[in-house]
């Protein structure tokens, strides 16, 4: 793959182009990951595998880095966990509109992309899947696939937030994660992190999403660390992309 930097609308982005990049009349699905897209190096020779064997089409992947993960990637403001660590500035609204409206118009402009909705997904995870099951109710028009993986539903008011709004009417494609022992050892409200995951999960199928569109997995060792999400990520995009087969079974 080849790896380029850009600067757009004030955030840096890590894209990855596929090895066949630029083979006549080829054109690529995207992925926006949140975290400069650290989930994806974190597996990026298993990753790689998965395109050269062909389990995965090849994608376009936009890592794109946050200024402020606390701000950037929280729907509305909310206080400090703990004593002495930083607050939530609720910047996720903003962020967004700027991801759909400013930064992916300049990707499909400048490359080879598949830009329809169903072409386009969001992941990310801890914040990052907060901040994309978000997008998912704020832009459905043009994120048409997501990955919430260790998603921070814990967050103050997010699963009111998801019992109080409809769903979007449409067609999405989702993978949902999280790992049983997340949160397990926290004195704060991220201690729910298991709980609230498993009620967001319910309240979708409650609301109609199609549960043959939704992909939801656990793992009873799971922590809240990159060695579980990356593992995951892999089955989130074979999930939203391929076959649909677990490229990491249990």
């Amino acid at each position: 793959m080849r790896f380029i930097t850009e600067f757009v609308a004030g955030f840096e982005l890590s894209i990855h182009l596929p090895s066949s990049y630029q083979e006549e009349n080829k054109r690529y699905p995207v992925i926006y990951l949140q975290d400069a897209g650290n989930v994806a190096m974190d597996a990026f020779n298993y990753l790689q595998h998965l395109f050269n064997s062909k389990q995965l089409p090849e994608l376009i992947l936009v890592g794109v880095k946050p200024h402020d993960r606390n701000h950037d990637y929280t729907p509305w403001p909310a206080g400090a966990l703990v004593t002495g660590s930083s607050s939530f500035g609720g910047g996720a609204g903003r962020y967004v509109q700027l991801l759909a409206d400013e930064i992916k118009p300049y990707i499909d402009r400048h490359y080879l992309t598949m830009p329809e909705r169903e072409n386009t997904a969001i992941a990310g995870c801890s914040l990052g899947g907060l901040v994309s099951a978000y997008a998912y109710f704020n832009r459905p028009e043009t994120f048409g696939k997501s990955a919430w993986i260790s998603a921070s539903f814990w967050y103050e008011g997010f699963i009111a937030y998801m019992q109080e709004t409809p769903l979007p009417a449409e067609k999405h494609r989702l993978y949902m994660y999280v790992g049983e022992l997340e949160g397990i050892y926290k004195q704060t409200i991220q201690s729910g992190m298991v709980a609230r995951t498993k009620e967001a999960h319910r309240i979708l199928l409650a609301k109609g999403f199609p549960q043959e569109q939704l992909k939801f997995e656990t793992d009873p060792l799971g922590t809240h660390d990159s060695f579980f999400f990356a593992a995951r990520f892999m089955n989130a995009l074979k999930w939203l992309f391929a076959d649909g087969t677990d490229a990491f079974p249990r």
